[in-house]
């Protein structure tokens, strides 16, 4: 028995066998082919392989599967570029853009306009910060991501941002150091504009070129499935649902192919597992996904153990239990393998820089706000008798119950200790103090107070009173997953009240709204967060909304 080799010319009748095959409806005996247009168009560039363990020669075969040999299907004979490689060079492009924007910046002001001689190593230590800091803060704002690279408007708005911030700290470091008088303001001043102009050219035909390599299928990610079944076509449906071009379905392969369909979900099946092997050697595909209920773990086993030896990414879809609770990855523990459900929240490093953020900032605004505090505790005390401070039990970590101070806003006799009551617009309790502390929300400012005991944050989730409602239930009844929010510390402010989901919940969709914003904050907390969140805060606080 002799084989086709792609150097080697084919046997005789080799292209009436090809037609045959390919014309005879189906792969394997059962799947259709490419059309004929396609094989007239490369005949030439087509020759059988046979999967492992089967028989090379095609006259000897029923049917074999058609390999192409010179083109990619799917990129148009062109190569890959990787997604992660291209969003590491545009960092590195940034880092090299700034540090030419301080030579250039040296030769055009420095040189041509002043006629000094170049002080080079003068200004290297300002151009290496400037480069640090805008490369560090571009990657937290998450600007070094191939879904925000394509965004052009997102990128000049943030990368304008990001390096207006840089100079502004690079400044700043100057003045506080008393080294600002080395640097010439006109080098700094051609410095900054230089390398804005760098940085937004560079993503204006990184754009252009994302859009092209995108158009020619170079930043695809082909992904083949395996298994035809319900699970398969639900992949396949979010697959293509997710409207995303760096994803390419190029077929799925089952090796039931008298008992499935010949479509799932618009996409063909292509043939067997078989089949896919001689794809994979032929053709560039980068990730096979195994579409399995997980119920069937033999058969799972015999496809991972005939398929871990191919050049792709190998995936056993988790979509089925995926729908039902989230998955964060797969860990081991003593040799135990184990599915990563949640991950308790401010664990090991974050938990030590929130804490030291709290007592921190806490300390340091308890300070500047120490005369507003005083002149506020005289103002109540003049309006109304009573208490100067208000403590209400709270809702607080981990479902225990804390004591929250507040200013007293309301007249003794008419105080809610158990919240029951909600506050409305223009309600009589408030006192005329009260009124304008609500307004503002001075009457909150107490709260450093339980920062610096460690019951709160100054960013969280707010402290709901136990018998909070939202509509006519409860907020625990009406939102399945309100005491998820009870993970980490309550805060004075959260990510909900700077996105106008402050005051008033009379409304259970307002209410699931709230806690949606609070448990998006707990799974992506970050220092920067928190101090955007805090200098948001400022503007939501002198807009008033939602505040009596």
């Amino acid at each position: 028995m002799t084989t086709t080799s792609p150097s080697s010319p084919p046997p005789i009748g080799w292209r009436e066998r090809f037609r045959g095959v390919m014309g005879g409806g189906r792969l394997s005996a059962t799947r259709q082919a490419a059309p004929s247009a396609e094989i007239e168009g490369h005949g030439k560039d087509w020759a059988f392989a046979a999967p492992p363990g089967g028989i090379a020669n095609p006259a000897e075969a029923e049917v074999s599967f058609p390999v192409r040999r010179k083109q990619q299907p799917y990129r148009g004979g062109r190569r890959a570029i990787s997604p992660e490689v291209l969003c590491g060079m545009v960092q590195v492009l940034d880092v090299v853009a700034i540090a030419l924007g301080g030579v250039l910046a040296s030769a055009i002001y420095l040189v041509a306009i002043r006629g000094d001689q170049a002080e080079y190593h003068r200004y290297w230590f300002a151009v290496v910060v400037a480069a640090l800091i805008f490369a560090v803060a571009e990657r937290k704002a998450g600007g070094y991501t191939l879904k925000r690279l394509t965004r052009l408007g997102w990128q000049l708005g943030r990368v304008s941002i990001i390096w207006g911030a840089a100079v502004s700290i690079l400044s700043t470091m100057a003045f506080a150091a008393k080294v600002a008088e080395t640097y010439s303001r006109g080098w700094a001043a051609v410095f900054a504009v230089v390398c804005l102009t760098e940085l937004c050219l560079i993503r204006v035909v990184l754009s252009f070129l994302i859009q092209r390599w995108t158009r020619q299928g170079q930043l695809s990610r082909v992904v083949a499935i395996v298994g035809a079944g319900p699970l398969g076509e639900q992949i396949i449906g979010k697959l293509r649902g997710a409207t995303d071009p760096a994803i390419t379905v190029a077929g799925v392969f089952d090796d039931r192919l008298s008992r499935v369909p010949s479509i799932i979900a618009g996409c063909q099946v292509v043939g067997t597992t078989n089949d896919l092997i001689a794809q994979v050697r032929s053709s560039l595909i980068d990730e096979v996904i195994i579409a399995l209920p997980l119920r069937a773990e033999a058969r799972i086993g015999e496809l991972i153990a005939k398929l871990r030896s191919l050049p792709v990414d190998l995936r056993l879809s988790l979509d089925p239990i995926g729908g039902i609770f989230p998955i964060r990855g797969i860990s081991q523990v003593a040799s135990v393998q184990m599915i990563e459900v949640l991950d308790r929240p401010l664990k090991h490093w974050s938990g030590v820089v929130k804490w030291i953020e709290d007592r921190l900032l806490g300390t340091v605004l308890l300070v500047l706000t120490a005369p507003i505090l005083a002149a506020i505790a005289l103002a109540i005390r003049l309006d109304s008798k009573g208490p100067i401070l208000f403590a209400q039990d709270r809702f607080g970590f981990n479902n225990n119950v804390i004591r929250v101070y507040k200013f007293r806003t309301m007249r003794v006799e008419q105080s809610d200790y158990s919240g029951t009551r909600r506050t409305v617009p223009n309600d009589d309790r408030v006192t005329r103090v009260g009124r304008i502390l609500r307004k503002l929300s001075l009457d909150e400012l107490p709260q450093l107070l339980n920062v610096l005991l460690g019951d709160m944050s100054l960013v969280g989730p707010r402290p709901h009173v136990m018998a909070m409602k939202a509509g006519d239930r409860l907020y625990h009844e009406a939102v399945g997953d309100y005491f998820l929010r009870h993970r980490v510390r309550p805060g004075m402010t959260g990510w909900a009240q700077v996105h106008g989901l402050r005051g008033e919940i009379d409304t259970p969709e307002k209410a699931r709204q709230r806690v949606t914003y609070d448990l998006w904050y707990i799974d992506n907390w970050s220092i920067w967060l928190d101090l955007k969140i805090l200098f948001m805060t400022v503007r939501v606080i002198l807009s008033r909304q939602n505040a009596y």
